[in-house]
């Protein structure tokens, strides 16, 4: 049933995708930014009642798989985007982050979940439900700030071309990009932060060690917390513009390189979602 409604949700993502990319291609009809908005909401609040129903059919494990992981990530790039166009009003952004959790929802279209059942206690700890809704809410802002930092690029490439046509006059200035990809790199960074803590300490009761510098997952965790930290300290001495874009979308893309690779390598790393044997000292 949860596949269905992500079904649904995914071809009221592709309306509004459509309504973005028009409003971004003929900005005269702001109706269309408005539609796709209205699609946006909606396929939000359907993606919401998705992930509840798979909560009830799969136990909560479905979210320490890759198709998990992914259907989690877009439903928080929605929302991240909803959030941003509540405060920016920036409606073009629409067009480029959209199709991303458009992108992320469709591995999650095709195939099963995880096998129905019930949870591990351990699966149920507050710690672990903060540290996963974090650490991808921390993703997805990553996400959007890539997307954000693309339209920079873009743009900049118009300015320094002295082509000022179409492409510039429908993307923002660039001291709105930049000024809200750094926004969203250090909410990210905020939020990332909690979930390696919330992940410390429930490791701390799984496997009895907040840290293990044999689990590449971990490691790959601090690599990406340094890397975007570097680039909060890196902001207030004075990084912007085009590297700080291009450090972004770098960033992200060791982002999902890491989460792909780690999650399709079976045995890679611990964090795969059985913790029953973890509990009582193995690895999962």
């Amino acid at each position: 049933m949860s596949l269905a409604l992500l079904r649904v949700t995914a071809a009221l993502y592709l309306v509004a995708a459509g309504g973005f990319v028009f409003f971004f291609a003929r900005p005269r009809h702001a109706g269309a930014a408005r539609v796709g908005g209205w699609f946006m909401g909606a396929a939000f609040v359907l993606h919401a009642a998705a992930i509840g129903l798979g909560c009830r059919e799969y136990g909560g494990l479905e979210w320490f798989t890759l198709r998990g992981g992914f259907v989690l990530m877009a439903w928080l790039v929605a929302g991240a985007y909803l959030l941003v166009q509540r405060f920016t009003h920036l409606p073009g952004v629409g067009a480029f982050v959209t199709p991303l959790a458009l992108l992320f929802l469709l591995p999650a279209l095709f195939g099963d979940g995880a096998a129905p059942g019930v949870a591990p206690e351990v699966v149920r700890h507050p710690t672990l439900t903060l540290h996963v809704l974090s650490a991808t809410l921390g993703v997805a802002l990553f996400g959007v700030a890539a997307g954000v930092a693309l339209m920079y690029l873009l743009q900049e490439r118009e300015v320094k071309g002295k082509r000022f046509g179409a492409l510039f006059s429908r993307l923002p200035s660039l001291e709105a990009l930049d000024t809200l990809t750094q926004r969203l790199v250090r909410a990210g960074f905020v939020v990332f932060t909690v979930a390696l803590l919330a992940g410390s300490v429930t490791a701390s009761v799984v496997w009895k060690s907040a840290w293990s510098w044999g689990d590449p997952q971990q490691v790959a965790s601090l690599v990406i917390w340094a890397l975007y930290g570097g680039m909060v300290q890196a902001r207030h001495s004075g990084w912007h513009g085009r590297r700080y874009a291009l450090l972004t979308m770098v960033g992200f893309g060791l982002v999902m390189g890491s989460m792909v690779s780690l999650k399709a390598i079976p045995g890679a790393t611990r964090h795969a979602g059985s913790f029953s044997a973890g509990a009582q000292g193995g690895t999962p």
